[in-house]
């Protein structure tokens, strides 16, 4: 059932989007962050509800209108307003904007074993950062650094891995 519903999202993923500008659109980033979520074998680590903390007032927009459940709990995003308040939240979406903070974004995540997505996928694969969107070949992926992950206390479903573009293996 789980491989079905990969390949679904991944269907959704590659052929059910608009494209803004070479990027991925910040309304799909933020329907697939909440599914991501849901594929992590930890999921109750996220507590209910789950609170979302986001350094982007795009991202926390996109993720007010959804109005979704993750695996039937409800969701709070809230605005960070610096990585001082990655510790209130199990999971994180950080922006290019933060970029002069990203050595203190993964201190700060390891240490509250925060989940992150960024939209700056140079940060997942060579920073701190977990998952992000990227353009590969003009089509949206999902990059997985599964070290990272692994050190913010998540571990993803072997079926959600095999829909994805896995760096930084195990240390």
């Amino acid at each position: 059932m789980r491989k079905i519903i990969c390949f679904l999202i991944m269907g959704f993923f590659v052929f059910g989007i608009s494209l803004q500008a070479g990027d991925v659109n910040l309304k799909l980033q933020s329907k697939l962050l909440l599914k991501i979520v849901s594929y992590d074998k930890n999921f109750s680590r996220f507590g209910d509800p789950i609170k979302i903390g986001v350094s982007s007032d795009e991202m926390l927009t996109a993720l007010k209108a959804l109005g979704l459940k993750i695996k039937g709990k409800s969701y709070a995003a809230e605005k960070m307003a610096s990585p001082d308040d990655i510790g209130k939240f199990k999971i994180v979406y950080i922006d290019e904007n933060w970029k002069a903070n990203y050595a203190a974004v993964t201190e700060k995540a390891k240490a509250a074993q925060a989940l992150v997505f960024c939209n700056d996928a140079s940060f997942v694969e060579s920073g701190g950062g977990a998952v992000s969107f990227k353009l590969i070949n003009k089509k949206p992926k999902i990059v997985v650094n599964l070290g990272n992950a692994k050190e913010q206390g998540t571990d993803f479903s072997s079926g959600f891995l095999k829909v994805t573009v896995i760096i930084g293996g195990m240390k």
